[in-house]
């Protein structure tokens, strides 16, 4: 076994999302179990860590806090530095960090909105998913307001971000007091005008990427009705989707829930979709209506708003789908994709376009798609797979990558830094003028939005802003 010529072992890791944080609990293990010392700084572009754990998953998840606090322990390790607010490609490079530590993980997610390709995506009115979902979960430089006043909605996608899509536009200011949303979301969403939120399918159901539990959620919304057409569970012609349901067991159930609710509505003595939306509108509740197999085709407006989507309706051929012909027009004030998120390709990392990750074997990254592995870099999460998984996902993603890098580290492959030392690293930095949000600051970070949210009687308040975190931290470095 040949070891670095300098101890202790010294990773970057770019990305504090759930993936960083994974690789470097399995960094410890290894190191736990070897006797080995390691030092991981975990850099970050935002002054907070966790990713999309913190801005990219709907607050009114209470189950999140146990896996945002499970994260919190593992970066409390103090062989952990975590560097916050440094932009990897211009505050520090990639020649930067191989000249201090022996290797790199890149594990920088994915925020970007992968587009419909339709025509009137430019519309004042038509939105990605990422843009709403960093807007309410308070990423520090989302714009402070959002435009609530679309009365009907459609929500393009059917997997749990389109169904937080649909759930938050629904949600009333009061059902979100106790989450931890900024003040000012807070009061954006007393502007919510939404009566009726489409969720689009070009599948049938039996095809729906909806996590069990995520669509039963919607059900327990206070004062919302879950409409479902019950023609579009009949896949009596559509072999591939009764035997995907039958032999997954998730498909399985999502059928069975939507199925349910159908039923309810026919017994309820509403003959279709429009007469159960009818009826409840009349009771005063808001819509959550699913339409499936219909694939938009065009976001229709006026005076550069939008003020409608075209979609034609699909059938079954074979293992997938062809399209009719039949159109039909859904009048709506606002759009959301939720079609899938997009990593951004990183300063000097090769990058495939077609499939927007890093090109990579088991996380080794390659010179190109189908290249050669290089010495010292690898990758893990979103950049490494594409946006596919749930936040567990990122755990068995993030070791199989750390397993590679041990192996090249116990085969030698790995080239030792020019400069190891731990402080270098922050001075270099330093020097740069780059104002470094360290474990310190963060932790003042966090106990001023706990102390905001204690204030208001509930756990945590998110700060408003980049600025407003920076001020925080820094007086905190100030007073050491």
């Amino acid at each position: 076994m040949t070891w670095p010529s300098y101890s202790p072992l010294r990773i970057a890791v770019v990305g504090s999302g759930p993936a960083g944080v994974f690789a470097c609990d399995a960094l410890l293990t290894w190191a736990d179990k070897h006797d080995r010392e390691i030092v991981v700084d975990l850099f970050d572009s935002l002054p907070v860590p966790f990713g999309l754990l913190r801005h990219g998953v709907a607050p009114d998840h209470p189950r999140i806090k146990g896996i945002a606090n499970n994260l919190w322990k593992i970066g409390q390790d103090p062989r952990i530095r975590f560097l916050g607010n440094v932009h990897f490609g211009t505050d520090i490079t990639l020649e930067d960090l191989r000249r201090h530590h022996h290797a790199v993980i890149f594990a920088t997610g994915a925020l970007a909105d992968r587009e419909m390709g339709i025509p009137g995506e430019d519309l004042d009115g038509a939105y990605g998913a990422a843009e709403f979902v960093t807007w309410y979960d308070g990423h520090p430089d989302a714009h402070p307001e959002w435009d609530l006043s679309a009365e009907r909605a459609a929500v393009v996608g059917v997997g749990n971000v389109a169904l937080d899509i649909a759930r938050m536009l629904v949600r009333t200011p009061e059902q979100l007091e106790a989450t931890d949303i900024p003040e000012h979301v807070r009061t954006g969403f007393g502007t919510t005008a939404a009566s009726t939120v489409s969720v689009i399918g070009r599948r049938g159901p039996a095809w729906a990427k909806f996590t069990t539990l995520e669509l039963r959620e919607m059900e327990k919304v206070e004062g919302v009705a879950v409409v479902v057409e019950p023609s579009d569970l009949d896949d009596d012609d559509d072999e591939a989707a009764r035997e995907h349901r039958e032999s997954d067991r998730r498909a399985g159930q999502i059928y069975a829930v939507l199925e349910k609710w159908a039923t309810e509505q026919t017994e309820a003595g509403h003959a279709d979709a429009d007469e159960a939306e009818a009826a409840a509108l009349t009771r005063g509740q808001k819509v959550v209506r699913f339409r499936f197999n219909r694939s938009p085709v065009e976001i229709l407006g006026a005076d550069g708003r939008v003020t409608g989507l075209r979609l034609e309706r699909t059938e079954a051929d074979g293992a997938g789908l062809r399209m009719t012909g039949e159109t039909e027009d859904l009048f709506v004030d606002a759009v959301y994709s939720a079609v899938g998120y997009r990593s951004a390709a990183l300063e000097g990392i090769p990058f495939d376009e077609a499939t927007a990750t890093i090109p990579n074997v088991a996380g080794r990254v390659l010179d190109g798609p189908g290249g050669q592995p290089i010495p010292g870099l690898f990758t893990a999460g979103w950049i490494k797979r594409g946006p596919s998984g749930v936040i567990g996902t990122n755990r068995s993603c993030a070791s199989e990558s750390v397993s590679e890098l041990l192996s090249d580290l116990d085969g030698g492959l790995l080239p030792d830094p020019e400069s190891p030392d731990p402080q270098a690293v922050r001075a270099l930095l330093d020097s740069r003028g780059v104002k470094v949000v360290d474990g310190i600051a963060w932790a003042a970070i966090d106990a001023g939005e706990r102390e905001l949210g204690e204030a208001a009687g509930r756990e945590r308040t998110k700060f408003s802003g980049r600025e407003e975190m920076l001020e925080v931290g820094f007086r905190s470095q100030t007073d050491r």
